[in-house]
């Protein structure tokens, strides 16, 4: 008897909370707007949707109702539901849209009865717009250390970096993007503004503008192609390739020591000029009746010779 009155007082006092609360009471017997709901987005409505008013929402469907349970579909599903509390002045700020089918939580304003993505699992469009600095970044911390009485021994900001000291991070500026790769062994950093870019990694630093690629290291700079190599060191430049071609109006090779050397060797030009001082050659001209070399060393009347190793005055 007793449980049957607690019962029905329950039931009498339900109902009187709900008349007194004019029908803001949801589903579940909570306070509308006080509840999260739990689901997934089964439709996104874009910009250019046919239906104004659900531009920039997507509709949420709860996770809690079966279409076996209900013969009145839909249950549980929420239309319109906005992508933020404060949808209408976002649009250039913090501004995330959901993936399709991913999992998100929704809450609903007590006195709009606006519902409102608060989490999402995945996200389809982030955009994070600043109007000074962005700044995101990794860093790999020490260990958390356990103390006998179940607590610890640093609170998380009081960590220090560990020892591989591995950190990257970005950061965003209205002029400039600088991006940092770091860890014990050394640093990487990247500049980038509208007019250049520059990296710097130890003791290089590689600066790219609009008209230069300027290359500063006391190491060597190498590029290899292939079997191509151009290896440069200070005072040093070493190339090796199967086949050169140089092309140019004008040509100049000065230096103290020059060797060509080469199997075949052609110099082809409608004026061959040769000067400078000293001109050294040896060996034996051929008899082709060609060329303007004597083959005869000395003249078989006189003895006089016809033949020198060295011409002065080039």
């Amino acid at each position: 008897m007793k449980e049957d009155l607690a019962k029905y007082g329950k039931n009498i006092a339900d109902t009187i909370r709900r008349t007194a609360l004019g029908g803001r009471i949801d589903k579940f017997g909570n306070l509308k707007g006080t509840s999260r709901i739990y689901g997934y987005v089964c439709a996104i409505h874009e910009m250019d949707d046919e239906n104004e008013e659900l531009r920039n929402t997507v509709d949420v469907q709860e996770f809690n109702y079966g279409e076996s349970e209900y013969d009145d579909q839909p249950v549980g599903f929420h239309e319109g539901v906005l992508l933020s509390a404060i949808q209408g002045g976002n649009k250039k700020g913090v501004f995330i849209v959901p993936q399709l089918f991913s999992e998100v939580l929704i809450q609903q304003d007590p006195l709009t009865l606006q519902e409102y993505v608060i989490m999402y699992s995945h996200a389809k469009i982030i955009q994070w717009q600043s109007t000074e600095e962005v700044n995101i970044g990794v860093t790999e911390y020490e260990d958390f250390k356990e103390t006998g009485d179940e607590g610890i021994e640093k609170d998380f900001d009081e960590l220090e970096p560990n020892e591989s000291k591995l950190k990257t991070n970005t950061v965003y500026k209205k002029d400039e993007i600088s991006d940092t790769l770091e860890d014990s062994d050394g640093k990487l950093e990247q500049k980038k503004t509208a007019k250049q870019k520059t990296i710097t990694v130890g003791d290089t630093k590689i600066l790219i503008d609009g008209q230069n690629v300027t290359i500063e290291t006391s190491a060597n700079i190498k590029f290899t192609v292939g079997g191509s190599v151009i290896d440069t060191t200070d005072g040093k430049v070493e190339i090796k390739t199967d086949t050169a071609n140089i092309e140019a109006t004008d040509i100049t090779a000065k230096g103290t020591n020059i060797t060509a050397k080469g199997t075949d060797i052609t110099v082809n030009g409608t004026n061959v000029e040769i000067k400078g001082g000293n001109l050294k050659t040896k060996g034996q001209a051929s008899t082709d009746l060609q060329g303007p070399y004597n083959p005869i060393k000395v003249c078989p009347f006189s003895g006089a010779p016809h033949c020198g190793s060295q011409v002065s005055g080039t």
